[in-house]
């Protein structure tokens, strides 16, 4: 969606193919929506609604048309391929390069290799949050000396290549993430007299093997 959004090409309310399988080219296979339903009437929905539901489908045809290196672009200005320097272990967050066009659809949602922790989806939605810019993560905040004076305190810095996104693109994601709360796959997420914006997410692991469900909200 950010890439989407940042290419100019496309506004939350741009409409874009939403079939309930999406006939992917030099593959005899498909990409299927979850619940192998359409995501609109005509095959058809918008950007936004695509978000809202998590349309499949949507965001793979989106990936063939902005194409692998816009996606890996965008997705490297979020921080994956990246080494993090952080005081833990941590693995590196992946999305793939040199790949053909069905493995540029999969990659769009998340599938073939495409590789992310937790630490790194939580820099994603913080980096929406915060106007498009990513920071670099830390573990401690401050530490103080015995009389409580500051022995050390934190300078956040940026990761390379920022912004992300630019701060219109960031208010749109935001936007679209708050209506995936209110209207969308998120709404387990709402909080009375609270603005909530999120993403869930479903992250298969093998065959037979029960899927992880991710969320990252702000």
């Amino acid at each position: 969606a950010a890439a989407a959004l940042a290419s100019g090409e496309y506004t939350p309310n741009t409409e874009v193919p939403g079939p309930a399988a999406l006939d992917l080219p030099q593959t005899t296979v498909d990409l299927p929506n979850y619940d192998g339903r359409p995501c609109g009437p005509g095959d058809r929905t918008t950007l936004a609604n695509a978000l809202r539901i998590s349309c499949n489908t949507a965001f793979g045809a989106i990936g063939l048309d902005l194409g692998a290196d816009r996606l890996r672009e965008t997705a490297e200005r979020f921080g994956l391929n990246q080494e993090l320097d952080f005081p833990m272990e941590e693995a590196t967050s992946i999305f793939p390069e040199d790949a053909n066009q069905p493995q540029t659809a999969q990659s769009a949602i998340g599938q073939f290799d495409v590789a992310i922790t937790p630490l790194q989806a939580a820099m994603i939605a913080a980096g929406v949050a915060n106007g498009g810019v990513v920071m670099q993560p830390y573990l401690v905040q401050e530490i103080s000396g015995p009389d409580l004076t500051t022995v050390f305190e934190a300078d956040p810095e940026q990761m390379p290549n920022q912004p992300a996104v630019s701060p219109q693109v960031a208010s749109e994601l935001t936007n679209m993430m708050i209506d995936v709360v209110e209207n969308g796959t998120g709404q387990a997420a709402q909080i009375p007299g609270v603005s909530v914006a999120g993403k869930t997410g479903t992250a298969q692991h093998g065959e037979g093997a029960n899927p992880h469900a991710w969320f990252v909200s702000f």
